[in-house]
């Protein structure tokens, strides 16, 4: 069974994994994702949910480290967080090692599987999560362009989630890459709320 890690540690097993090998970035980019950061990741679909939950504490494994370098290396090359959904929805761990180019094989350490206890814990799911939509664009790739409301002016939306889009309904210009990312941002708490209660 693969080694597997709390938030904190798989945050800084990341951290090692991407100072091993520093790509050079726009300097725009964090180079260490956190803990909230990974939080906000599993929710937009970027990285897997937990592997298990003992109690309140999740459990991360390697999977889910291939994800945050990979994630970060594309951000590093300036690509969005939308292009980066798309360029890794549905990727395979043979993919994610090659975007994220993990040299150092004691990130994989294996150990040896525990002993079974009175309450197993399930197994995870094989297969991986597939990754939410992006954030709606002005005109998404397939040529649409945003909906029209009834009164004649361009009604824009940005997917947060699987389930919830922020409709912009009176915005006095169309949204900019960079306003995608400042509202996927800060909507990250309003997701979690959205999860706790059931409601997305």
């Amino acid at each position: 069974m693969s080694e597997t890690w709390t938030i904190g540690e798989l945050a800084q097993r990341a951290a090692e994994a991407l100072q091993a090998a520093s790509p050079t970035g726009s300097g725009r980019v964090r180079d260490v994702p956190g803990e909230r950061l990974i939080r906000w990741y599993t929710t937009i679909g970027l990285v897997d949910p937990p592997l298990t939950r003992r109690g309140r504490v999740a459990q991360y494994g390697r999977r889910h480290l291939l994800q945050l370098v990979a994630v970060k290396r594309l951000q590093a090359e300036g690509r969005s967080i939308a292009e980066i959904q798309v360029a890794l929805a549905g990727a395979t761990d043979a993919t994610l090692e090659r975007v994220a180019a993990v040299s150092r094989p004691r990130f994989w350490a294996e150990r040896p599987a525990p002993r079974p206890t009175a309450t197993p814990t399930p197994a995870p799911s094989p297969s991986p999560r597939p990754a939410p939509a992006p954030p709606a664009p002005a005109a998404s790739p397939n040529g649409a362009g945003p909906a029209q409301a009834a009164s004649g002016h361009a009604v824009h939306g940005v997917r947060l989630a699987p389930g919830v889009v922020l409709v912009l309904d009176g915005a006095s210009r169309t949204p900019s890459e960079e306003d995608l990312q400042a509202v996927m941002a800060a909507a990250g708490p309003l997701v979690e709320v959205l999860e706790e209660r059931r409601l997305a």
